[in-house]
């Protein structure tokens, strides 16, 4: 079953006392997730390599995987049938340029596990709950 109750608050609250351990078992899980529910070949990296890469590139990779996720959440999303607005775009957006506004980020993280949570809760309805589902059925 597909977690579908991720919190904002949650990842801020454990991140700051766990030094950081959080926030990766927290993407981490995500992105399994999301690779778990996604119907196409195209799967998300592994986030320890998300992290890896993104100290090879000074903190690039971590934007542009930031922005994988939110496409990956809109694709299976339309996959099962849930329209995910905002796009990938606009979440990047908010992740970038909003920095200059201090809570840009923050508003790009609540938009990708707002999404999530939608996809997850569709997906579990449908899936999760029968034994042996297949996802083509």
């Amino acid at each position: 079953m597909i977690q579908e109750d991720r919190r904002l608050w949650k990842l801020l609250l454990f991140t700051i006392p766990t030094l950081g351990i959080y926030n990766i078992y927290f993407w981490f899980t995500l992105t399994k997730d999301l690779n778990e529910m996604n119907q196409e070949e195209k799967k998300l990296k592994n986030y320890f390599l998300v992290i890896f890469l993104s100290i090879i590139t000074l903190g690039i990779y971590r934007w542009v995987w930031f922005f994988y996720v939110a496409d990956r959440i809109q694709t299976t999303g339309a996959d099962i049938g849930i329209k995910i607005k905002p796009g990938p775009s606009i979440t990047l957006i908010w992740k970038l340029f909003g920095t200059f506004i201090l809570i840009g980020p923050l508003v790009a993280n609540f938009l990708v596990i707002r999404n999530m949570n939608k996809v997850a809760k569709q997906y579990n309805r449908y899936f999760a709950k029968k034994p042996h589902a297949t996802k083509s059925a």
